[in-house]
């Protein structure tokens, strides 16, 4: 969930519970001065009438007066002397009972005390709360409304720094030679944020630069004199003038160098891949890179009479670096070739979604999980440096590839899902 959206329901929560418990104060406390209110106007009628009974000298029966909202009744026993209650009333024109409030005092005339009990109805009064709360309760939601859409479009303003913070740092390219410039904001936090963030990247490309830097110069430092041992070594196989003991040792030399000549261009491709040294993408065709690798290496397939089955999609292509996409391919196909038995099978499909090349050969004696690992490798051939499938691993990660290993019906399955996003 977006902070912004949690910011917006936090404040709609709270302002729910505020409000609720707000209308059931706000209730209670206009209750209370409503029937005060009614309270003092039976009041004023308990005096009126006081003065009327007292100006009458009459005698007083028993009467009951629901237009006049008046109950006399002749008492024996003392009573409390004044007393407010609600009370229900049966109105016989509406045949329904209704609220009243009331207000019972006791009055003596002629030595004889009489119990009256004064109402007033309180239904208009209650319709009046209704219509007091509905409207309270339009304006407090409207309020709420308000005041959330104009927090969430002020937010949305103020986090706006925030977002295009978010996207640059996301789509920052340490080979881009564009400046990682950063908005600038009224608020603090972001301010800062920003700050550090320039720091970290400029010092992130400086060491970046320098790494770079420091692979090439070591890349060339080291092929340079390797490249000297090497036409040395040639010169002295050729020359024919060692014994067969010395021919050995320097036969051997000669291969190591080759090893580490190719270990170390191996080593700084990683390295250039991880660094994300290869940018430009644009569609390839895999089909043609196949073929054009299967002929590379017809020799390969006669001699160890492998019969290789395509199912290929011509049309297929894949959006990423050409050069890196052949490397993926070469990859692939050798590592099949190499691991696979004489007179077996490989098999090559293509399509839209997925790359699937599968070789023929025994189960292996180590963990599937280990194949991409740098330098684990199932065979004992010395031309492997046990680095083929991370380079392959590093590629589909650099794209967002998926690749998996499995061993299906006696065959080595190899699987790329391209990414079509």
């Amino acid at each position: 969930m977006r902070l912004l959206n949690k910011i917006t329901l936090n404040l709609f929560a709270i302002s729910l519970f505020i409000f609720m418990i707000g209308m059931v104060v706000f209730y209670y406390v206009l209750r209370q001065q409503v029937d005060s209110n009614i309270n003092l106007e039976l009041k004023k009628r308990e005096i009126s009438l006081n003065k009327e009974f007292d100006a009458a000298h009459s005698s007083i029966n028993q009467t009951v007066n629901l237009n006049d909202t008046i109950i006399i009744t002749p008492i024996s026993q003392p009573k409390a002397a004044e007393t407010f209650s609600d009370t229900l009333l049966f109105n016989p024109e509406t045949s329904k009972y209704a609220l009243f409030r009331q207000l019972g005092f006791v009055k003596t005339i002629h030595n004889q005390d009489y119990y009256i009990q004064i109402f007033k109805p309180l239904e208009e009064t209650d319709r009046l709360i209704i219509r007091i709360i509905i409207m309270m309760n339009i304006l407090i939601v409207i309020i709420i409304l308000t005041l959330i859409i104009a927090n969430r479009h002020s937010s949305r303003q103020d986090w706006k720094v925030f977002y295009d913070t978010i996207a640059k740092v996301n789509n920052y390219d340490v080979n881009s030679h564009e400046e990682f410039m950063l908005q600038h904001s009224d608020i603090r936090e972001f301010e800062d944020l920003n700050r550090v963030l320039s720091t970290m990247t400029e010092r992130i490309k400086n060491d970046y630069l320098n790494l770079k830097e420091y692979i090439e110069n070591a890349s060339h430092e080291i092929q340079t004199p390797l490249a000297i041992i090497n036409s040395k070594m040639e010169l002295l196989l050729q020359s024919g003038d060692m014994k067969e003991k010395q021919y050995k040792t320097v036969a051997d030399a000669y291969e190591a160098s080759n090893r580490l000549s190719r270990l170390n261009k191996t080593l700084i491709l990683l390295a250039k891949i991880e660094n994300r040294q290869f940018p430009e993408s644009k569609p390839v065709n895999p089909a043609i890179m196949i073929n054009h690798q299967l002929e590379s290496l017809e020799d390969l397939i006669y001699a160890k009479k492998i019969k290789v089955v395509k199912q290929v999609e011509e049309q297929v292509t894949v959006l990423m670096n050409p050069y890196l996409a052949e490397i993926l391919l070469v990859n692939l196909i050798k590592n099949a070739l190499r691991h696979n038995i004489p007179g077996g099978d490989l098999k090559i499909e293509l399509t839209g979604n997925s790359l699937v090349i599968a070789n023929s050969g025994p189960a292996l004696t180590l963990d599937p999980d280990m194949l991409f690992k740098r330098f684990h490798t199932s065979s004992s051939s010395p031309e492997s440096l046990g680095l083929g499938l991370s380079i392959v691993q590093k590629i589909c990660t650099m794209y967002g590839f998926k690749v998996s290993y499995s061993y299906q019906n006696n065959m080595h399955v190899m699987l790329v899902v391209f990414n079509k996003g």
